[in-house]
Formats: structure tokens, C-alpha cells, sequence
């Protein structure tokens, strides 16, 4: 066994070390995780840590989430896929079991701890934007491909937190910091726009506002709260009508001349005319004058990629020349073609669908896109590959399986299977390739454990953000809420750079809030 001060000084490198190296992919998470935990056995002193764990209330709800697993075990008939699910919820335990038999660390520390955290997320930005630029061998079909150390959606979640705790320090720190911490502040906000990071932009606005409200309510005099809550209420507003006017992005101007039906091409070849499909780019129709043998045979002369084929995104890359032929109000046959630049076409490789719209565009081009989804599920066209329209079918099935297995749900290794029985039973239109799990943790927790393992879940994530709330720092809060705001579109838990930036933060907010408790009391 080393001096107590050796075993306190690794704990230190392993915390920080993994509030670092979460960034940047399954190793350097790993590696900070075993060092905590092998650091952790090699202390020794286990009666005295049992005694510390075994009345913390708070570490035994901590728990309940991997004990629910385990037992979710008993009752699974894929072994297989079980025990791989568990090994992939134990930082679910061990850190807990970690933190909550360990001396609560100093503010120094954690001034230190978040630092690095900061820096990591600065890091990891700045390689993924040199990815995006093109700078390296990484081919980049869609922005989501820039993000090379995990998922889109995982990253914007860092970002989005992080940007709430450069906040923070923001208002404790020196002058000179705060010039880093702003340019940072700025820096992560161009990020979260330029790389279309829709799900953190939103979790970190709708944060924001409760904040603000919570502090206004419980802080300010009732004029300044009434003038936040006004002010609050009129962006709502304007919110909610920018959301509504986006609904004509893709209808019809009757005034527009690309919308006159013609006969013929310029070079004497019938139009094909479909009217029926209704929507429209720019107010121009998408599917009108169209002759597809002229389009064929002109575009294959201009672009490596055949007229037959998908574009980058996995769109059929007929549909979208035509939209892109639509935005600019050209005819969709060889004279439209011929007044496309190179740099169009070069658009239209990458899945662009509306000139005004480039894939340089930001959080804009990813709002239409989805717009483009609803309008494509409210007309029953098959979702496959398309963000929002999946993510409903997915829920939809979901809603199906626990249905039918309302209690104790599926077990804990058979969610798949469950889904791929159910998707076959519901006759989905889903492709086989893209018939994924739930895109929502309640979902996921009830899925596999049904309404009684949902039930415990939502007691797991209340309950002790209740008994401490008085004791938790602040910057728990923004945690809280972006990790329950992002627990709605997808299964956070379900991958490890999710699991870990949940846990590791929950844990260690708790862990520090539960000794501060401790120490007022004594």
C-alpha cells in the first residue's frame, strides 16, 4: 500500500484525467476510469469505506440504475448482448463507489478539475473544425462527420455544459480570464451554429431560460422578475412565430413564372409534370418540367457521381438536383442544368438542396431539414435516413413493445431483438439498415424494464437532486437539465461517451453536495 497522500494524489490524476479524456474517445476514457478504480483497490481500508456507503442514501440511489441491469439479467434471453450492456453501464457503479468512499476534493481542486474540462472541450473542437475544413484525409459527407471523437449529438451536449460552466467561472475569475473564458464563450457558440448542432443549441437555450426564471423568481425584486418573465414570454413569441412561418418553407408561390407549367423542353423533349406532390423550394415546385433523360445525361457529363445513385447524405440524388434546380427557378432538364455553376454541382455531390442553403450554412440549413422530414412524415413518405421522421417511428415502436411487455419490459440484453420482432409485426417502412433502438432514454429504461423499471429511473434522477438541493453547486443545475432535456431525442445512456459525461458529472455534483450536507450538520 503507498502513503495516503500517493493514493490521493492518483485519485486527483484520474478525476482530472477523466474529466479530460472523455473528449477524446474510448481510451482516454478508459484509462482515467481503471487508474480511479485500481487506485481505489490498492488503498485498501474497505471496512472503513463500507462504513462510509452503507447508510448514503444518496450512493445507493446512485446505484439503483445498475442494480435495475443487473436484475433486468434475470429475465433476459440474450445473455450476450446483456453482460455487453452491463460492462458499458459499470462506470454507473464504480464511480459512485469511488467518489462516495472518498474525501470530497478543495475548491482549488475543482477550479483545476473544470479547467481541464474546459480546455479538453477547446481541443476537441478545434480538431473536429480542422476535420470539417477538409485539412485531413477525412472524407466529410455531412457535418455530423466532423465529429471524430464521438457523436454529433454526444459532443453538442460537452459543448453545451461546458459553455454553462465558462459561464460561471466567468463572473469568479481575474480580468485576464475573463478575456479566455469570453473568447471561449464565443468560440463554442460559433461551433454549436457552424456545425449544426440543433440538440445542444436547443438543450442549452431551453437552460438558460429556466435559470433565468428560477433566479429572477427567487432573487429579484417583482419588477425585474415581471420584465425577465415579459421578456421571456415576447422570445417565445417570436420563437413561435419564426417556427410557424417555417412551415411555408416548402409551399408554393402562385406568382412564381418557374411554377407555369411548359409542354416542352428546348430541345423538343416532353416534361414529365407531377402536381401532386405539392412541395416547393424558394416557392418553385420541385416536380415540374422535368424531363429525366436530358438531366441524365448532363449531369453525368458534369459530376463523378451517377444521375442513378445517392448523393453524400444518402438522398437519391435525382431528387436532389431537382430541388436544387427548383430553388433557383430554373426547369429541371438540360438547359437548367447548363446554368449551374461547378460549385453547384459540387453542392448538390455533398446533399445540398437549396442554393441559399450550402452545407456551410449552420443551424438554419439543419432547421429546414427537418421541417423538410415533417412535411416528408405528414405525407407518409418512408423515413429511412431522415433524423426526425425516424426518430418518430422509432418512438412509435417503442410505445409498441411496452405495450406488450408493460411491467418488467423486454430484460436487459434484449432490446434489439425486441425491436427488430416489433418492427416486423408493425410492418414498418423503415429500412432494415436503419432499424435502430429507442432515440430516448424514458423509452429505453421502459423498453427494457417496462413502467415499473421507468418509475425507479425517474426516482433514480429526482431523488437525489431533491434531498440535496440546497447543497448541490451550482453548476449541477445546467448539468441536470441539459442531461434531462437530451434524454428526450436520444438513449444517452446507452453508449459510453453518454454514460460517462452523465454519471461522472451526476456523481461527482452529488458526491460533493452530500459532504457539504454533511459537514453543516455536524
Amino acid at each position: 500500500m503507498l502513503p495516503a497522500q500517493w493514493h490521493r494524489y492518483i485519485f486527483l490524476l484520474g478525476l482530472i484525467g477523466l474529466a479530460a479524456g472523455m473528449l477524446f474517445g474510448t481510451v482516454p476514457t478508459s484509462i482515467p476510469e481503471l487508474i480511479l478504480f485500481g487506485n481505489w483497490l490498492l488503498e485498501g481500508r474497505f471496512r472503513e469505506k463500507w462504513q462510509l456507503l452503507k447508510n448514503n442514501r444518496i450512493f445507493w440511489a446512485l446505484s439503483l440504475l445498475f442494480i435495475l441491469h443487473a436484475v433486468g439479467m434475470l429475465y433476459t434471453s440474450n445473455a450476450a448482448q446483456g453482460i455487453k450492456d452491463l460492462r458499458n453501464k459499470l462506470p454507473l457503479e464504480a464511480l459512485p463507489l469511488v467518489f462516495f468512499s472518498t474525501k470530497a476534493i478543495s475548491a482549488e481542486e475543482f477550479r483545476l478539475l473544470f479547467g481541464f474540462f474546459l480546455l479538453s472541450v477547446f481541443v476537441s473542437s478545434v480538431c473536429c473544425f480542422i476535420v470539417y475544413l477538409g485539412y485531413t484525409k477525412k472524407v466529410i459527407h455531412d457535418v455530423r462527420d466532423a465529429s471524430v471523437f464521438m457523436s454529433h449529438i454526444r459532443f453538442s451536449l460537452f459543448i453545451a455544459f461546458a459553455i454553462m460552466c465558462a459561464a460561471y467561472f466567468f463572473t469568479k475569475e481575474s480580468k485576464q480570464i475573463k478575456w479566455i473564458l469570453g473568447l471561449l464563450i464565443a468560440w463554442l457558440l460559433f461551433y454549436l451554429y457552424k456545425l449544426e448542432m440543433a440538440t445542444g443549441f436547443v438543450c442549452l437555450c431551453i437552460t438558460v431560460c429556466v435559470l433565468v426564471l428560477v433566479y429572477s423568481y427567487r432573487h429579484a425584486n417583482r419588477f425585474v422578475s415581471l420584465g425577465i418573465l415579459l421578456s421571456l414570454a415576447a422570445v417565445l413569441v417570436f420563437a413561435g412565430t419564426m417556427l410557424y412561418r417555417s412551415s411555408s418553407y416548402f409551399t408554393s408561390n402562385p406568382a412564381s413564372p418557374a411554377n407555369r407549367l411548359l409542354k416542352r423542353t428546348y430541345n423538343g423533349n416532353p416534361y414529365l409534370q407531377d402536381t401532386l406532390f405539392g412541395l416547393a423550394e424558394n416557392g418553385n415546385l420541385i416536380t415540374i418540367n422535368i424531363n429525366d433523360n436530358e438531366l441524365r445525361k448532363d449531369w453525368n457529363t458534369r459530376s463523378r457521381i451517377s444521375y442513378d445513385s445517392c448523393d453524400s447524405k444518402k438522398n437519391v440524388l435525382r431528387y436532389t438536383i431537382l430541388r436544387y434546380l427548383a430553388s433557383k427557378g430554373f426547369t429541371r432538364d438540360s438547359v437548367g442544368l447548363s446554368h449551374l455553376t461547378n460549385n453547384d454541382i459540387h453542392n448538390i455531390e455533398l446533399g445540398v438542396t437549396n442554393y441559399k442553403y450550402p452545407i456551410t450554412s449552420g443551424i438554419e440549413a439543419r432547421w429546414r431539414e427537418l421541417v423538410w422530414e415533417y412535411n416528408n412524415q405528414k405525407r407518409g413518405k418512408n423515413p429511412s435516413g431522415h433524423t426526425f421522421a425516424m426518430r418518430i417511428e422509432f418512438w412509435r415502436t417503442a410505445l409498441y413493445i411496452v405495450g406488450k411487455h408493460p411491467l418488467i419490459g423486454v430484460g436487459t440484453g434484449d432490446v434489439q431483438d425486441a425491436f427488430n420482432a416489433a418492427y416486423v409485426e408493425t410492418g414498418t417502412a423503415l429500412d432494415a439498415n436503419w432499424r435502430l433502438r429507442n432515440h430516448n432514454q424514458y423509452l429505453a429504461i421502459a423498453v427494457a424494464f417496462g413502467l415499473t423499471g421507468l418509475l425507479l429511473f425517474l426516482f433514480y434522477l429526482t431523488y437525489p437532486a431533491f434531498v440535496l438541493r440546497k447543497y448541490v453547486h451550482v453548476l449541477y443545475w445546467p448539468f441536470f437539465i441539459i442531461s434531462l432535456l437530451s434524454f428526450v431525442t436520444e438513449d444517452t445512456l446507452e453508449t459510453q461517451s453518454g454514460v460517462t459525461f452523465f454519471i461522472f458529472f451526476n456523481a461527482f455534483f452529488l458526491w460533493l453536495g452530500d459532504a457539504r450536507k454533511r459537514e453543516s450538520i455536524i
